[in-house]
């Protein structure tokens, strides 16, 4: 039996990993995918959960430039498209709030970008955040610009929202996406 002999290691059977590997394929290089995991995929995976099979991380991707559409024509795959019905947040009840009994399905945000309310009043806005999150997170537009943008600040996207707009937002909106 020969020796496999390898171009590249790949660390990481994410979507990241993959990527990179397909990459280096398709410049003539042969690599090797490590993966600590018993699945590749990463985050793009799926569990049963409460007997309904759900998706764990990212199912979706942006085809406004030719990248994704490129590889997945080179890779033979087909672009399924969502089969209707509109997003959903599958959300715990609102912390003392008698109305918000138990675990409820929420109809995605109207006007959002990654989960973040444009107008937090709106009354899908208020049935997932309660009227107090909903509330916070109205502050953010009167917040003077330097909160949570200094170079001292954290810089990753949870610690801008709760800043902004409160945990309510980040727990019930940014979190879910």
């Amino acid at each position: 039996m020969s020796p496999q002999v390898w171009d590249a290691v790949v660390v990481g059977g994410g979507i990241a990993g993959l990527s990179a590997a397909w990459q280096l394929c398709q410049v003539g290089l042969r690599p090797m995918v490590l993966e600590a995991r018993g699945y590749t995929g990463g985050l793009v995976a799926a569990a049963e959960i409460g007997g309904a099979r759900m998706d764990l991380g990212a199912e979706g991707f942006v085809m406004r430039g030719r990248a994704v559409t490129e590889m997945v024509d080179a890779l033979g795959l087909t672009v399924v498209g969502p089969c209707g019905g509109g997003a959903r947040l599958f959300l715990p009840p609102l912390d003392g709030d008698p109305a918000s009994a138990g675990w409820a399905l929420h109809p995605f945000l109207k006007d959002s970008f990654l989960g973040i309310p444009a107008h937090p009043l709106a009354e899908d806005a208020v049935a997932v955040l309660g009227r107090a999150g909903a509330e916070r997170a109205t502050a953010d537009a009167t917040l003077p610009g330097t909160v949570s943008t200094q170079p001292g600040d954290p810089a990753d996207l949870a610690s801008f929202v709760r800043a902004r707009m409160g945990q309510a937002v980040l727990d019930r909106l940014v979190r879910p996406i």
